[in-house]
This record gives structure tokens, sequence and C-alpha cells, in this order.
């Protein structure tokens, strides 16, 4: 586990109260249960610690918010990514559309990680598949 301050501790032990729908008796009894102590204002990091193990126990899955993100795409690479984004939005498809067609044309998983010339074949197929959606229109 990650070092964390007591109140981040704490914070996620209200977290896991809430996550696991525990009333203010249940989490008490709880609490009582794992370290002996009514709150978690009187417990020592160590017993935090035990509380928030216990919590994740009974299941409490903790998630960042703030996941680490992509690094930005090299200029020369924006622009394509950019119209293969506007193209995927505009017919309501996923990310992973894209990523499916990398991976069936060029055997790479993800989108991000082409090529320019490969972005540019994408950008044809997206563009293919405009044209078949606007004969089906009409």
């Amino acid at each position: 586990m990650q070092p964390q301050t007591r109140k981040q501790m704490i914070q996620k032990i209200h977290i896991g109260k809430g996550m696991l729908k525990m009333t203010d008796e249940q989490y008490k009894r709880f609490l009582l249960d794992t370290v002996d102590k009514h709150s978690c204002t009187v417990m020592t990091d160590a017993e935090l610690m035990q509380v928030l193990r216990a919590i994740k126990a009974k299941g409490a899955v903790f998630s960042a918010k703030n996941a680490p993100k992509r690094p930005a795409p090299r200029a020369d690479k924006a622009k394509y990514l950019a119209k293969i984004t506007a193209l995927l939005t505009e017919y309501g498809l996923p990310q992973s559309y894209a990523d499916g067609m990398a991976k069936k044309a060029f055997g790479i998983d993800f989108v991000h990680w082409l090529e320019v010339w490969q972005l540019k074949k994408v950008v044809q197929m997206l563009a293919v598949y405009d044209r078949r959606k606007q004969k089906a229109k009409n």
C-alpha cells in the first residue's frame, strides 16, 4: 500500500463506509469489532491501517479519480488523431472502434500508437465508413 497521511486514511475509511452502505450503528460496531475503538479520531495510524484493510476485505474498492493521462501526441500525429476523434464523435462510435481498426489493419492495439502514415489510412477507412453511411441514408 502507498504511504498515506492520517487524513487520507480517515477519508478512505469514510468512503468505504458509504460504499458498503453501513449505518452509523453498523459502522461503530465495525470499528469496535476491528480495533476496539468507536471513532477514527482516537485511533493510531496502525489502527487506521487495520480498519482500512478490514474495509477492503469487506469489499470496498478504492480507485484514483486522477488516473494518469496519456501524454500528448506529437504535433504531426495530433491533427490526424483529432480528425479521427471528430469522425468517431460524428458517428457516435467509441474510441475502441478506431482501436479495433488499428488492431485489424496494422496489428497495433491502440490508434494512439500508430505512425503518421498509418493514421492517414485510418482516416481514409473512416471516410469510407462515412460514404457508406451517406449512401444508406439516401
